[in-house]
């Protein structure tokens, strides 16, 4: 279920005092990738649309798997699940594109089903543990009432993924 957009243009609260590694994000959009939910910051998410036809390019290992026209913009498509180390699957018309910036550069994040926009309560977002294959790349993990969401750094798993680590 896509939510509205005034859900998405609130800018999520973070915490500056916590003195942790993790920040205190407090609103998260939250999505599947297989049988996972994953979330960013609300205030990373610019937009959900369902997916255009794209042309498709090869991906060398970067996630990119084509470009798409958004209201006359080309923007990258990243598909999300392959940063995340997941097979990749066919996409259709309910396929969403979570749209957001990296690095100054719109992209559009090809997930799996977006859930909801969460609000997260105080303390249940912890660091994300160091035996985690993708745990540089999280700003944590959410324990929540039906299970854990991992809380992504958009910045560190897509843009050194897309851009590498030199922009």
């Amino acid at each position: 279920m896509t939510p509205a957009p005034d859900i998405i243009d609130e800018a999520a609260q973070i915490d500056t005092t916590d003195a942790g590694a993790c920040e205190m994000v407090t609103r998260v959009l939250a999505f599947y990738l297989g049988t996972q939910r994953y979330a960013l910051p609300i205030e990373r998410v610019r937009e959900i649309q369902q997916i255009v036809a794209f042309s498709e390019m090869p991906s060398a290992g970067s996630g990119v798997v084509g470009m798409v026209n958004l209201r006359g913009n080309v923007v990258p498509a990243v598909d999300m699940r392959r940063l995340v180390g997941l097979e990749p699957v066919e996409y259709t018309l309910e396929t969403p594109m979570v749209i957001t910036e990296v690095r100054d550069e719109t992209l559009a994040l090809l997930v799996d089903e977006v859930q909801d926009v969460f609000e997260l309560a105080p303390g249940c977002l912890q660091e994300s543990p160091a035996l985690h294959a993708l745990s540089a790349s999280m700003i944590g993990v959410a324990r929540m009432d039906d299970g854990m969401i991992y809380v992504l750094d958009v910045d560190e798993l897509v843009g050194n993924a897309v851009f590498g680590g030199t922009r």
